[in-house]
């Protein structure tokens, strides 16, 4: 598998934003405080330190609306992961694998099942989306900027796409003219209407706690939406709209569960998802802290938020998404890993390299 860092340990879901900040901005936000306090575990602080620098080392002065471009290898790790082969059965026989492509988009693949998450295709530029409300500066009508461009390999064979919710930033113009239409597209009652009027012709919309079956080669998956509230303030989480998460299950000879959160603060729904469902095998959070440094606070979890859920999960692996590539993510993914280590989670934690595949966790 490649990983960028494995922490081990010992403890028992509109708008959004991004990672690079200048250290002083990064020190005004409200948890940053208590992030940068602790001092990581020894293991960690060797991989933890030097990410942080990649992150901060190019970043616009405090103040700035949108943060600048990454450094190049910014969403890499120590030891890069590399590009796995082409899809075949030995390698869905093996255990599956996942590729990030970028924000909150990843391909999934197990038991015969390809998947797709919240297709942001269009390639890297200043202004790839607009957001209705930037939710660091309020400004209205805010463009924001991608600093990587997907990988260059192609999607490939899809057998179901998993939408979150229906923001710009998570299905945007290039996947709604690209994706094939009659692929099995699973997505919450809100975006019906958008997603049929954009040519989708096999739809499955599942409020919380529906579930849908799709038979696997060996077995079946079944996808629980379940609730992925976008902020905890109840009225702009409204005006946000409602959206999902999903829990999948690959029930057979070899089961295996993936919680992916799509764009959720940790709230009680998700404590309980977690009494529920846990221990998870796979975690799949989205991180940036979006909404962070505004006016109505977070949008997406930040680093605090997501260790204690991912202890509460009692996570065995997390393979944290929705960072470093847009410009409306405000907290490095270094934050998380370093944050881990500094709480003894006992997940392992792998960063993925963005178009590199990664074997699924066991």
């Amino acid at each position: 598998m490649s990983e960028i860092a494995s922490v081990p340990g010992g403890l028992n879901g509109r708008d959004e934003q991004r990672p690079q900040r200048a250290a002083a901005e990064i020190g005004r936000a409200a948890r940053a405080p208590r992030l940068s306090r602790r001092r990581p575990a020894s293991a960690l602080a060797s991989v933890a330190a030097p990410l942080v620098a990649l992150f901060l080392a190019g970043c616009a002065p405090a103040g700035r609306a949108e943060p600048c471009a990454p450094p190049a290898s910014a969403s890499a790790s120590p030891t890069s992961a590399s590009a796995g082969p082409p899809a075949d059965a030995n390698t869905d026989a093996a255990g599956g694998r996942l590729q990030w492509r970028g924000g909150p988009t990843a391909i999934l693949e197990r038991d015969g099942l390809r998947l797709l998450t919240d297709p942001v295709l269009g390639p890297r530029g200043p202004a790839v989306f607009v957001l209705p409300r930037h939710p660091s500066t309020g400004v209205e009508n805010a463009p924001v900027a991608r600093y990587t461009d997907p990988p260059a390999e192609p999607l490939g064979r899809l057998d179901v796409i998993l939408l979150s919710h229906n923001h710009a930033d998570h299905f945007d113009a290039v996947a709604k003219e690209t994706l094939p239409k009659d692929v099995t597209f699973v997505l919450p009652p809100d975006a019906v209407e958008m997603a049929r009027a954009a040519g989708f012709t096999r739809l499955t919309p599942l409020d919380w706690d529906a579930e849908t079956v799709i038979p696997t080669r060996s077995g079946r998956l079944r996808i629980l939406a379940v609730p992925a509230n976008h902020s905890h303030d109840a009225a702009l989480d409204a005006t946000l709209g409602k959206g999902n998460g999903y829990v999948l299950r690959w029930e057979g000879a070899a089961p295996y569960s993936v919680y992916w959160t799509g764009d959720a603060v940790f709230t009680e729904p998700m404590r309980a998802v977690a009494a529920r469902f846990a221990p998870i095998d796979l975690w799949l959070p989205h991180l940036g802290a979006v909404g962070v440094d505004g006016a109505r606070g977070l949008r997406t979890m930040d680093a605090e938020e997501a260790v204690a859920a991912a202890a509460l999960l009692r996570a065995r692996h997390v393979i944290p998404i929705h960072h470093t590539t847009f410009g409306h993510y405000r907290e490095p993914v270094a934050a998380f890993v370093q944050r881990a280590g500094t709480k003894g989670l006992p997940a392992h934690v792998h960063v993925p390299t963005d178009g590199a595949w990664m074997s699924l966790p066991r």
